[in-house]
């Protein structure tokens, strides 16, 4: 069984201290992962590809500069910085309809409400204290057979 470590306070606040006195690394010294890079350069890739060049011959050029990949990271990479992006597309699709139904909320609840009215007043008082209403519509079922309220058993 594993041993868990622990460490004491002063430890852990020596090593805050010391990463809070960390100098500040250039800008072209930092390092930066296959899957960010592509997001950043994804718009010149395409770009390449519509002047008629191979993922291989990308992967060629970009190894000129000293970053070696192969052809299927970069596929890969591009395809995952694709669904990304579709993503964050779709974040803000549902973030707009959000902001423009909520305007139309008022509207909404004041027409639901009044069809609930509707709904109510279409019920009769029966004899026996029951209500009766009009025609009911056939409920479907999730296959799309039709469901039947059991009201014999009541």
């Amino acid at each position: 069984m594993p041993v868990m470590k622990s460490f004491t306070r002063a430890q852990w606040g020596a090593a805050a201290r010391r990463l809070d006195a960390l100098p500040e690394k250039p800008a072209h010294e930092h390092r930066v992962n296959v899957r960010d890079a592509m997001k950043s350069m994804q718009s010149q890739i395409i770009d390449a590809q519509r002047k008629g060049y191979t993922q291989e011959e990308i992967v060629q050029q970009i190894a000129q500069d000293g970053v070696e990949i192969s052809a299927g990271t970069l596929r890969y990479a591009m395809q995952r910085a694709a669904r990304e992006e579709k993503a964050v597309q779709a974040e803000r699709h549902v973030a707009t309809n959000i902001a423009m139904t909520s305007s139309r909320g008022k509207k909404d609840n004041q027409a639901k409400q009044s069809h609930s009215r509707h709904a109510r007043a279409g019920l009769q008082q029966k004899g026996d204290g029951g209500t009766t209403g009009p025609e009911r519509t056939e409920v479907r079922g999730f296959l799309g057979f039709p469901i039947t309220p059991d009201t014999e058993n009541l």
